[in-house]
């Protein structure tokens, strides 16, 4: 393209030089030397530019990109690390991402815990828990785990915004919050910090009032007694 556009005004000086009002040759030829050089010149400049774009635009993706998931935007942060909506590479799947830098987990054991709490979290199938995708460690040691993009309120925010709730939907709210923690504690898992901010109210397959325990990073791993 590069090439095309900058080979038309020799082919237009051309036509126009050569038969509609016909010049010296010398001259003419001289005015074509001068155009395509400079004409060369520029198309030089605007490929070495664009790769350059294009090298920089690549870079930046890296940067923001764990495991197969790019970055998107901050959605919030909190005492060990910070979430962002993220996109997976190739299903193109909005999910959320959390980081938890290691200067922020204090103790390496404290990131090894938060770890195995996350593959504990990870099997748990309640329809009201958080759904964990995947989870790793980027090369500068950072761990991040992978969930399901949930839009919507958590329950703090809709009762700020709505005043207090009926009865009938507190109760509906509660039972669901309920079955997901009684899975969780029959896995050995305790979730540390139960409070409405952690308690997301969405809509899932057009049933509304949906809602799903988020946040088991406070949570910690029972020891089951041995029989």
């Amino acid at each position: 393209m590069v090439g095309i556009i900058a080979a038309s005004p020799l082919a237009l000086f051309a036509v126009y030089s050569l038969w509609l009002r016909p010049l010296d040759p010398v001259i003419a030829a001289q005015i074509l030397v001068a155009l395509g050089f400079y004409n060369a010149l520029a198309a030089v400049i605007a490929v070495f530019a664009s790769s350059r774009i294009e090298i920089l635009r690549q870079q930046v993706d890296e940067a923001r990109r764990l495991g197969q998931h790019v970055l998107k935007e901050r959605l919030g942060a909190g005492g060990m690390g910070e979430v962002y909506r993220a996109e997976h590479v190739l299903l193109r799947r909005p999910c959320a991402l959390k980081v938890i830098r290691p200067e922020r987990a204090g103790d390496p054991k404290n990131l090894r815990r938060f770890e195995r709490e996350v593959q504990v979290t990870a099997t748990l199938t309640y329809p009201n828990t958080i759904q964990i995708y995947d989870y790793g460690h980027a090369e500068d040691g950072t761990f991040y785990y992978v969930m399901v993009y949930l839009p919507g309120l958590t329950l703090e925010e809709l009762v700020k915004r709505e005043g207090p709730l009926p009865a009938a939907r507190v109760i509906h709210f509660l039972r669901q919050v309920c079955g997901a923690l009684k899975e969780a504690h029959g896995r050995g898992l305790i979730h540390r910090d139960i409070k409405p901010g952690n308690v997301m109210v969405c809509e899932r397959g057009g049933v509304p009032d949906v809602t799903k325990l988020l946040d088991f990073g406070w949570s910690c791993l029972r020891e089951r007694p041995r029989r």
